[in-house]
């Protein structure tokens, strides 16, 4: 992220360039007028991003347009005269109700925000995280470990990198102030962890429990890395072969891409989704596929999408295959090949011998399956008499899962 001295201040920016990130297409910039440690200020930032996204859901312009006064209440409780005061959620809440849908829709018709007539709650608990005299009818919590793939994979099949990332995202709907204890059966894995303030560090560091007294709603426990994962072509979740070929004349290509998926404990592969970027100068793109629906992108960047709703364990019959054509060096793209071309267009081309496409890129998302084979033990309360509703979910998705043909 870029520090940018600006005379007296300083700028901090954060960037999303995802339509599918909570941030959404928004540049958020926070300015200082001392040298200030970038990670605090970034911290506050993305703490900035995932209240609002709490408060407002997909954030854009229009939205924070729409929501002015809601913004404007949240980011005053968290930085107060240049300093931070809050960034949980939890706290938060307390402070700046969340507005409903009548209050959302009067807002956008009148432009004046409604404030709530509930007076802010007032947190006396000796855990900043959790308030005093918490009452849920059903008492409730589930959690959710969502690990990611990042993966590349050669053309010949061997696996170059391979790395599996998770989080550990819990619901809690707890009364009173329980106290929990997470044992999981694999913790030796768990390797550059990032818990929540509320877990015990003494506790974690020495017998490898997880315990913690839960703040109330939706919060993420932890981050994690999984070490030594030893892998090999045929471990891999989801089977993705290509093979690209060009004719002679170095002008006509092919790309044949199959989908299978692979070791995933026989549960189906959703929302596969393989993205071709192909050359900026190529055109007359043709697809073949039986399986799924396939896009054509020639707006921006040449790029063919095949999407398919699930691979199911034993199925090979996902096939697509990607013809197209490229210019030579040579030839002039303005004139689409036929024409005369200026010294400085036929530099400004690659040759067309690199010219071609070398990668696909595939997210997916696997329900039930844990790609680190980490998984809960046991989750027991204390303090509390009550009983509890639990439950727990693994997913696997994909994060940078590349194969290059």
């Amino acid at each position: 992220m870029p520090v940018v001295p600006a005379f007296t201040r300083y700028l901090h920016s954060a960037a999303s360039f995802s339509d599918a990130e909570p941030r959404g297409t928004l540049i958020y910039l926070g300015v200082v007028s001392q040298e200030a440690p970038p990670l605090e200020v970034l911290e506050l930032l993305e703490g900035i991003s995932q209240a609002l996204s709490e408060y407002i859901g997909q954030l854009s312009e229009l939205t924070v347009k729409e929501n002015f006064a809601t913004v404007y209440q949240v980011l005053s409780e968290m930085v107060d005269s240049g300093s931070v005061v809050t960034t949980d959620m939890s706290v938060l809440r307390g402070l700046v109700p969340v507005p409903n849908m009548v209050n959302r829709m009067i807002e956008n018709v009148s432009g004046i925000g409604m404030r709530s007539e509930v007076k802010p709650d007032i947190n006396t608990s000796s855990i900043p995280w959790r308030a005093q005299g918490i009452r849920h009818s059903s008492n409730e919590f589930f959690v959710d470990i969502v690990e990611k793939i990042d993966a590349i994979v050669e053309s010949t099949g061997a696996v170059v990198a391979y790395d599996v990332s998770g989080d550990i995202s819990c619901k809690s709907r707890l009364s009173g102030m329980p106290e929990l204890l997470m044992v999981m059966n694999r913790p030796e894995i768990m390797d550059d962890v990032s818990f929540h303030p509320c877990v015990r560090l003494a506790k974690w560091e020495s017998e490898r429990t997880i315990a913690y007294v839960p703040p109330d709603g939706q919060f993420t426990l932890g981050s994690f890395h999984a070490n030594n994962m030893d892998v090999t072509p045929r471990s891999l979740p989801v089977y993705v072969h290509a093979n690209s070929s060009t004719l002679p004349g170095g002008n006509q290509h092919t790309i044949e891409i199959s989908a299978e998926a692979g070791q995933c404990g026989g549960k189906s592969v959703e929302k596969v989704h393989v993205k071709v970027p192909l050359p900026m100068h190529a055109y007359n793109i043709r697809v073949q596929c039986k399986s799924g629906t396939y896009a054509v992108d020639n707006i921006r960047v040449p790029r063919v999408d095949w999407n398919l709703k699930a691979l199911k364990s034993g199925d090979r019959s996902a096939r697509m295959v990607i013809q197209y054509s490229t210019r030579s060096g040579g030839e002039s793209v303005a004139n689409g090949g036929g024409g005369r071309s200026t010294p400085s267009s036929v530099a400004e081309q690659p040759p067309a011998a690199a010219a071609v496409a070398s990668a696909a890129f595939v997210d997916f998302e696997i329900v039930g399956f844990s790609a680190s084979s980490l998984k809960v033990d046991s989750l027991k309360m204390l303090r509390e008499a009550y009983k509890i509703f639990k439950g727990v979910r693994y997913v696997t998705k994909a994060g940078s899962y590349q194969i290059r043909f």
